[in-house]
């Protein structure tokens, strides 16, 4: 979750494609607001309160011998208190460490927007100014903003507001670093449903998502045209067993705050026992699902409509390719429709006449969906590969200009489930979905993830040992 804010600020160098200050800035200022509104009848805490990603300021912290010890990574939240006993100068003093040479962001902003009058200074160990905030004024939005290049040690934030004056003025802080080289983060649970929910929690806050989507996690097709709908709603993906909600599942349902439900696919798929069991929980359900897996994926399609006037076709009898463009899709706003190899289902074709759909592409070879096939489609243009990880790294280098790799999700291209659920976490941040064999790595995988591996700050192990064992990871950065 970390992350979401690392991004939300809009202040590091790598900003992925679609997130602006303006956007950055009301996200940090409404996941603080709703901190707040949390805290009204409370009384307010002092030190680290892990529910809320937050540090609350525990006074005194007037000197570098007082000042509070904090992370990077999360939110200060302090205020002003400018009286007779402190010469009307208060004074507040986090430390902080940094443990490799890292870029530094920090975003602050105050409870009575008068920015302006916040000042942020980051001092070395010894009280020596490293860095000071900059006020900045964009696109209606306010904000103290410090950007530097710390090398490793101990540092301290001086916060100061020339505004309080016998006030108890409140303020926020959102500050983290980014250290220079890849990280790897692996997200993975106990199973596949287990795993889908790591992912959630990965990508939501606690009351964030009013809609989650439920799929399957015993077999592909309903699921495969999912992620631009989870996209669509800010939605979390989730797998459920055939005839039972995994406890896992209902937790995060309950946790995300969820009022609505999409169950994709038929009741072959998902049973009307979990579909009554979530109706039990005070969540509305809708099911989307049709006669078949091409239908089905009609059904999802109709629910997000068509609006950009491009489609994704894919084969609906493998998922490596539907899954392979499953993010960008979703980014893009573009449906995924399934066909035959040799024919276009009828209900696919009224779809695309009924959005007056202009390009198609199609993902692929002919032996997924065939020229004769593919010659039905308005605009189509084929991309594709030798397999499916060659037509993998062949969406990725056609899309590029589209996403950002700053993140980069790894999941096994053997099976779907993981692949899946990570696609609605990457479609969040503009990012692709790489897959890999988890045995031998492809020249086609490596060669993508080398080629792009200067952009990309922290790569998302997608499911366990088991289903993505490290050594497979390794190769993949072997020359």
């Amino acid at each position: 979750m970390k992350k979401e804010l690392l991004l939300a600020c809009g202040l590091f160098l790598a900003l992925p494609a679609g997130q602006g200050f303006a956007e950055g800035k009301a996200y940090v200022i409404e996941k603080w607001s709703t901190l707040q509104q949390q805290q009204t009848n409370e009384m307010k805490p002092f030190g680290f309160v892990e529910e809320d990603l937050t540090y609350y300021e525990d006074e005194p912290n007037d000197s570098l011998a007082k000042a509070n010890q904090v992370e990077t990574g999360y939110f200060l939240e302090g205020s002003s208190h400018n009286q007779s006993v402190n010469n009307g100068k208060d004074i507040d003093l986090y430390k902080f460490t940094v443990n490799e040479e890292a870029d530094y962001s920090l975003a602050a902003f105050t409870e009575n927007q008068k920015e302006q009058t916040l000042t942020i200074r980051v001092l070395s160990s010894d009280g020596t100014e490293v860095a000071k905030s900059t006020f900045l004024n964009e696109d209606g939005y306010e904000l103290q903003s410090v950007e530097s290049v710390l090398t490793p040690g101990s540092y301290y934030l001086e916060v100061t507001n020339s505004y309080s004056t016998e006030l108890n003025e409140k303020y926020g802080i959102y500050h983290d670093v980014i250290e220079y080289g890849q990280t790897f983060e692996r997200l993975a649970g106990d199973d596949r449903y287990d795993t889908a929910v790591k992912i959630s929690q990965d990508g939501w806050f606690d009351g964030e998502a009013e809609t989650a989507v439920l799929a399957t996690g015993a077999n592909f097709p309903d699921a495969l045209s999912a992620t631009p709908l989870a996209y669509r709603y800010n939605a979390p993906l989730l797998l459920t067993r055939q005839a039972s909600l995994p406890s896992v599942v209902k937790n995060e349902l309950i946790r995300l705050g969820v009022s609505q439900v999409f169950i994709v696919g038929g009741t072959n798929a998902i049973s009307a026992d979990v579909e009554r069991q979530v109706k039990n929980m005070g969540i509305k359900v809708t099911r989307l699902s049709g006669s078949d897996r091409y239908a089905t994926s009609v059904k999802i399609a109709d629910e997000i409509g068509a609006d950009a006037g491009s489609v994704v076709v894919a084969t609906g009898s493998n998922f490596a390719d539907a899954l392979s463009i499953a993010p960008i899709a979703a980014q893009l706003e573009m449906p995924i429709l399934l066909s035959r190899k040799d024919s276009v289902p009828g209900s696919v074709t009224t779809f695309m006449n009924n959005w007056n759909v202009e390009k198609s592409y199609v993902i692929g070879g002919v032996n997924a969906i065939s020229d004769a096939a593919a010659k039905k489609l308005t605009g189509w243009q084929r991309i594709s590969g030798a397999d499916r990880y060659a037509t993998n790294s062949k969406i990725i280098d056609t899309f590029i200009d589209d996403i950002d790799p700053f993140y980069t999700y790894f999941a096994t291209g053997t099976n779907y489930p993981d692949a899946l659920a990570g696609s609605a976490l990457a479609a969040q941040y503009f990012s692709p979905v790489i897959l890999t064999n988890p045995v031998k790595a492809n020249t086609a995988t490596k060669t993508t993830v080398q080629k792009y591996m200067d952009e990309t700050y922290v790569y998302y192990i997608l499911g366990g040992e088991t289903a993505l064992p490290q050594s497979a990871i390794d190769q993949l950065f072997e020359e």
